[in-house]
This record gives structure tokens, sequence and C-alpha cells, in this order.
């Protein structure tokens, strides 16, 4: 579906890889805001229902944190802060497990989410069909208001095969997110870009 460098950089940038994932990201955590319970690689529990997330999981988890974890399905905000207690807290997830989950389930998932609204990206190549899902992956598949402008302008360049144009979108969008104290997303979407400028090369 996509390229093995482009699923590399999702999880750099969702996890910052193996060995940071073992020691930072391997139990559950709430990012602020508007995030749910977020577990193995970038797996936010406040945007899948509990039959997504036994689907995902129950397959791969002990079962005593598969039920723990049910609770959190669907929850956002500070509701999930008051949730992160008891059993919750010693759930471990190693890196291979989420690992198997995100090729399985997550990116998948997100290739169809990224497809539902850009239906000609299978015109691109696997890079720069990558960059595209990490940015969902990242947003959400939303195309409405201002802040999706670029997201939106990027339909009509898929459709010319415009990769320049493409890259160029996905950097513009740094306006979202410079000077704010996200300079991770700003870092981000550059190496977005990167990866389908390089893609021509």
């Amino acid at each position: 579906m996509i390229s093995r460098k482009a699923a590399e950089l999702i999880i750099q940038y969702e996890v910052g890889g193996r060995q940071t994932y073992e020691k930072r990201y391997n139990k559950v955590y709430w990012a602020g805001g508007e995030s749910g319970a977020t577990l193995g690689i970038g797996y936010d529990m406040g945007y899948n229902t509990e039959k997504q997330f036994l689907a995902d999981w129950s397959g791969s988890l002990n079962l005593n944190f598969v039920n723990a974890l049910r609770p959190l399905c669907g929850l956002k905000g500070e509701k999930v802060k008051a949730m992160l207690k008891g059993e919750i807290l010693n759930v471990r997830i190693p890196y291979n497990t989420a690992y198997e989950v995100f090729v399985k389930s997550s990116l998948p998932r997100y290739y169809a989410m990224t497809k539902k609204i850009y239906p000609n990206m299978d015109l691109l190549n696997d890079d720069t069909k990558g960059a595209l899902v990490s940015v969902v992956y990242n947003r959400g598949n939303r195309l409405e208001g201002d802040s999706r402008a670029e997201m939106r302008a990027i339909v009509d360049l898929i459709a010319t095969q415009d990769y320049e144009g493409i890259a160029e979108q996905i950097e513009k969008s740094k306006r979202l997110w410079e000077n704010r104290g996200l300079d991770g997303l700003v870092v981000r979407r550059e190496a977005e870009a990167d990866l389908v400028r390089d893609s021509m090369a």
C-alpha cells in the first residue's frame, strides 16, 4: 500500500522509533486536548469504537488488559485523565505487538480513510501515498474549513500527478503550528514533503 520508508516515517513521528517506544510509549497515556487514551503506535482509543478496539487488539493483548482498556473506547478530553488509574496503569504493550497492530489494522484503515478524500491516490508512487497517509494519520480526513485548505488543494494535484505541488501544499500547512510551541508537527510536515520530493529523484 505504502512504502516501508513512509511507514517508518509515521512510526518515527508517532513514537520516535523502537527504542523511544520501549522507554516512553509502551503504556497507555493521554496526550491532552481532545485526544483519547493512546496506546501502541499512535492508536487513539477516543476515535475507535469498542468493536473496532476488540477486533484490533484482543488477539494480541492479555485479556485482563483488554478488559481494563474497554471503558476508554470513544472517550476524549479531560474525562480520559480521570480514567487512567488502577489496572490501566499496569498495561504494557511490547513494540512487536504495537507494530503488528499498526501494520495489520491501523495502516489499512488509514489508507482507506486517505483514499476516501483522495480517490485518485493510486496514481501516485508509494512514497507519496505514504506521505498523504501520514498526514491523515496525524490530522484525520476532514476537508472542511480554513485549516484544511492545503489538504483540499491536494485533491486536484493528485489527478495531474503534480508531485512538487503536493509537497508544496503539505509544507504550506506548517502555518497552523509555527510559533505555537508545536515544532514536532512543523518538522513532520517538512519530512512528509521531503518524502514526496525525494520520490521523484
